[in-house]
């Protein structure tokens, strides 16, 4: 239990409570007056001419680098009438964690399937794309142009600047869904991912991260958790909502030809699994060949097959030529932001030679052909993929949810329980297994699913839809009614799922302030500790429960004092159960700091306050950070944590314990040779340190290197520059090393020990 004494004066806190700021207007919002493009009211009217659009240019180090979101600087206001509004995903003060959201939500966007006729991949292949069409579209799903209008459950339109949806490959996607689970462990290829960054010293060294804000390296190890997963039945996440099926102008018989893709997702190679939904949007697209096909030609047989498609069809003008970076109006195709471990690490060494070339490892396009895929892809989203799924939503919600929630639903839920009436069996040996249960008798416990029209399977899928969608109150209202629902079948995975999607959902929801009746913390707590330990004892799937933890720390930390403690306790459960290797470990310890650091007090006197143990997690992280190699960022810990120690009120305590002084010395020694070693021999992320702390000096200087004594700081300061701990009174001494390893390996890194878990040290 924390003293008084850990707590600090009244002081304005750094980070408030997430109560979204609300803003009510007055006065009736003006008439609903939309032009064609922002409009998503109704299916039909296409875009003659798309907005203007900028270049994109990255390289592989724009990995790194943080998100430029513009939803933080969005305002959040009630939907009047249906009419609609701006909205940002919550009213926090701080950029860094709306950064953080945004990629959280973008990460469970809508899934499209990419179905491409030979020649269109042919076309894409002659552009120097990898992959086929599927690869030159992926990139532009990233974020979707200009602002997406999404009805709610309620009538109430929203407009969000940040959507994104995931392009993949049809066949890829149904090779997962029917292929045994694979052997690759996802979390070995995310720390070897991990450790390509780290050890070349890829990082932002231009911006780097203020107290509080989420490094570059967390939020690259962040997406990468959220994209490791593939197709499963559990969840319908990596479902296709709908399916891109594209020829060219130079296809023969095309309409035949599309007529045969079409069957082949419906009934034949590329037909999705039993527990994934059939009947999803199928989009057909022309690709016109600027440079060998004549458009008058590709118009008429676009009109032929608007006639016998609908209205979900799309012309699509690319030059099928290739073009080098010092042509005229070219621009280089943008990286995809949502690549698995196993991807990016593919990506890595196939361009690792470009890369020791200075070269860019993604092809140039031209301008025009980005323009027009930024405009299909916003049509194809704003046009059908929404009105789509809002449609689905509607129906689902009225055929299923809403009887659930009325009062005869509720009886026959308590019949089910307490006398075991169930539905129509689909499985006998679900009916063996489960019989006298309470269970419905749709799980087959054999397979470990439910087919896809079960009332269950579609209740998860109106959930995860409305989740899609942003709607996080009928998200999270529908998976509290599945929780019930996959407790009674004993279906383990559907279980962890609803309850690690009902946090998130709840957590998300910018209504659902941290002072209201239904934000209790026993109830994420709750939630957490089933997703995770069904995940993770129950299914074997490590991988899953770790993103279940990281999602609830990094929405908790900012939800409050008791909140951010929780989310304190989640982060260091990761750590205890193995979840993490070496690299991991660091940037989770990293995450639980900020946690302990954003507690706030109560009172005037700020009692409660866990300053000095977010100081020992950033002294402890800083040693970490010395083992891996990077002394320009332990050196950056150790700052944080001289900032943390002297906002207390005895922020000299550490230098009575002899041994903690003397630990501090020696890190802070270790710190500085290795920085002047690093130096002396060209590693650039030690140079970059070095630089922006008052630039390099010659070689001869090496040996004779100055840096800044810490300076004590006047307790009273609690705007405390930034000062430099890399030199100490200790330098005069010999260097010992009492940093060895003493901890269990991390189950993560059988192949070799790991350094950095440690013993139960008595500390929580």
């Amino acid at each position: 239990m924390t003293s008084p004494s850990d707590g600090d004066p009244p002081q304005q806190p750094e980070y408030l409570s997430s109560i979204p700021v609300l803003e009510v207007h007055k006065t009736r919002s003006p008439a609903r007056d939309e032009s064609p493009e922002t409009s998503t009211t109704s299916l039909p009217l296409r875009t003659s001419s798309p907005p203007p659009l900028g270049s994109r240019t990255s390289t592989l180090s724009s990995v790194l680098s943080r998100s430029s979101s513009p939803n933080g600087r969005l305002s959040l206001s009630f939907p009047r009438f249906g009419r609609s509004q701006v909205n940002s995903p919550l009213g926090n003060p701080s950029e860094s964690y709306n950064d953080t959201r945004s990629l959280i939500v973008r990460a469970f966007s809508p899934t499209l399937a990419i179905y491409a006729a030979q020649e269109v991949d042919e076309l894409a292949a002659r552009k120097g794309v990898k992959n086929g069409f599927t690869g030159l579209v992926r990139p532009f799903g990233n974020k979707v142009s200009g602002k997406m209008v999404i009805r709610d459950s309620t009538g109430a339109s929203r407009a969000w600047e940040d959507f994104a949806v995931h392009f993949a490959d049809l066949g890829q996607l149904v090779q997962e869904g029917t292929s045994p689970p694979s052997d690759t462990n996802q979390l070995e290829k995310l720390e070897e991912l991990m450790e390509q960054f780290i050890d070349e010293g890829f990082d932002d060294g231009d911006d780097l991260p203020g107290r509080g804000e989420i490094s570059p390296f967390y939020r690259l190890f962040l997406t990468r958790v959220l994209c490791a997963q593939s197709m499963a039945p559990h969840e319908s996440f990596r479902h296709p909502v709908g399916a891109v099926i594209a020829i060219s102008s130079s296809t023969k018989q095309p309409i035949d030809t599309l007529r045969n893709l079409y069957q082949q997702t419906a009934q034949g190679s590329k037909a999705l699994p039993a527990y994934a939904n059939p009947e999803y949007l199928r989009y057909y697209v022309l690709v016109h060949d600027e440079d060998r096909d004549d458009f008058s030609k590709s118009s008429a047989l676009f009109d032929q097959m608007k006639r016998h498609f609908g209205l979900h069809c799309h012309l699509l003008r690319l030059r099928s030529a290739s073009c080098t970076p010092s042509d005229d109006d070219t621009e280089e195709l943008p990286p995809c932001e949502w690549l698995s471990p196993s991807e990016q690490l593919a990506f890595l060494y196939d361009t690792a030679d470009l890369i020791d070339l200075n070269t860019s490892p993604s092809p140039y396009i031209f301008s025009s052909d980005a323009a027009a895929l930024r405009a299909f892809v916003r049509e194809l989203v704003a046009q059908s993929i929404i009105y789509h799924m809002e449609q689905r939503i509607a129906l689902w919600n009225e055929q299923i949810a809403s009887r659930r929630r009325g009062i005869s639903g509720r009886f026959m839920s308590l019949s089910k329980r307490w006398t075991g009436i169930a539905g129509p069996s689909r499985s006998s040996s679900s009916i063996t297994s489960l019989g006298g249960s309470g269970a419905s008798g749709n799980y087959d416990s054999l397979q470990g699913m439910y087919r896809y029209d079960a009332p269950e399977s579609l209740l998860r899928k109106l959930a995860d839809y409305a989740f899609m969608l942003r709607d996080y109150k009928l998200a999270a209202s529908t998976y509290e009614l599945l929780r019930t629902d996959y407790a009674n079948d004993k279906a383990w995975k559907y279980l962890a799922g609803a309850n690690e999607m009902c946090c998130i959902a709840t957590l998300l929801n910018p209504l659902t302030s941290s002072g209201s009746s239904k934000f209790k913390i026993e109830n994420f707590d709750l939630m957490l500790d089933v997703a995770s330990y069904s995940y993770l004892t129950r299914c074997s799937d490590p991988a899953l429960a770790l993103r279940a933890i990281l999602l609830g720390v990094e929405l908790l930390k900012v939800r409050g004092r008791a909140a951010s403690e929780l989310a304190a306790k989640w982060a260091i459960r990761s750590l205890e159960l193995g979840l993490v290797g070496s690299t991991g470990h660091v940037l989770v310890s990293e995450r639980i700091a900020s946690c302990f650091a954003d507690r706030i007090g109560i009172g005037h006197t700020n009692w409660g306050m866990r300053r000095r143990k977010a100081a020992l997690w950033n002294i402890m992280t800083a040693d970490e950070w010395m083992k891996l190699g990077r002394a320009e960022i332990a050196g950056e810990r150790l700052d944080e944590a001289q900032e943390l120690y002297n906002e207390t009120q005895k922020a000299q305590a550490t230098k009575e314990y002899q041994e903690m002084a003397e630990y501090l010395e020696q890190l802070r020694l270790a710190v500085r040779m290795k920085l002047g070693e690093a130096r002396k021999r060209g590693y650039s992320g030690a140079t970059r340190q070095l630089e922006l702390e008052g630039g390099i000096p010659g070689e001869g200087d090496v040996e004779d290197e100055t840096v800044e004594e810490m300076t004590t700081l006047d307790k009273g300061d609690h705007r405390v520059d930034r000062r430099s701990l890399l030199g100490g009174a200790g330098a005069a001494g010999g260097l010992v090393n009492p940093l060895e390893p003493v901890t269990p390996l991390s189950p993560v890194r059988l192949n070799r020990p790991s350094p950095l878990s440690r013993e139960d040290d008595d500390f929580e």
